[in-house]
């Protein structure tokens, strides 16, 4: 199982170990992005956004684009508890504070980033064997812009006893209809719970790239919950 998984191009980035890792990340109890602008505390501009996030030569982030393609520009370096590549995007929930620059409203303090897990579709060979574990699903909605389909999943995790227990996700094309000369591309969420105990939900968010999608397109992603199948579909 563990090699069909690695077989879809969706695999894990950074990949977990020992049951997903939860110590290296932050993770949040909503897929809401949020906002607050009262008040004069530090964090009384709080804002989180999914964005798309720049590092530098020492793979720490320095600016990002959101899904409202807003561009920012951080007053200082972020650096992350999850391994960077110097010199490229990352996919991030960015936690931030707006308004530290009265001139240029680009310019915000980073505060922390959650890291999240880009998807790519792939087809299933005809010999594979894919895992569809339930999840609990929490939402998914289409970005601002159009560039990622974003969802969010609740995967039951705990102390494993073994060092190889761990999960696995991926993102399986089934298979592509036409109807009027408009794709739509039926996508099914893997999930492998890979030995791990299932003692407590930690939410992981997802994106998946939607950027080259035409007019008319649509997604229909399936997903295995604990309470059974369930079917969301979305038109660009």
């Amino acid at each position: 199982m563990t090699k069909i998984l690695k077989d879809f191009l969706g695999i894990l980035y950074p990949p977990y170990r020992g049951g997903f890792g939860w110590g290296l990340l932050l993770f949040l109890a909503g897929c809401t992005n949020t906002a607050y602008d009262t008040g004069d505390s530090r964090y009384s501009y709080l804002r989180t956004d999914f964005a798309d996030a720049q590092t530098n030569n020492s793979g720490q982030l320095v600016s990002a684009v959101t899904d409202e393609d807003t561009h920012l520009t951080f007053t200082k370096p972020l650096a992350v508890s999850w391994k960077t590549t110097a010199d490229s995007i990352s996919r991030v929930m960015l936690y931030y504070n707006l308004n530290v620059d009265a001139s240029d409203s680009s310019i915000v303090e980073p505060l922390t980033a959650q890291y999240v897990y880009t998807l790519v579709p792939a087809k299933a060979t005809a010999q594979a064997t894919i895992s569809t574990d339930p999840v609990h699903f929490v939402s998914a909605w289409k970005s601002g812009n159009g560039a990622y389909l974003n969802f969010c999943v609740g995967v039951m995790t705990g102390k494993a006893d073994s060092v190889e227990a761990r999960q696995m996700i991926g993102l399986v094309l089934d298979s592509i209809a036409e109807k009027d000369h408009h794709p739509t591309y039926y996508l099914r969420f893997a999930h492998s719970q890979g030995n791990v105990p299932e003692y407590y939900t930690t939410n992981i968010y997802l994106s998946i790239p939607t950027k080259e999608m035409t007019t008319g397109s649509r997604v229909r992603l399936s997903l295995n919950t604990y309470k059974g199948w369930i079917y969301r579909e979305f038109e660009w």
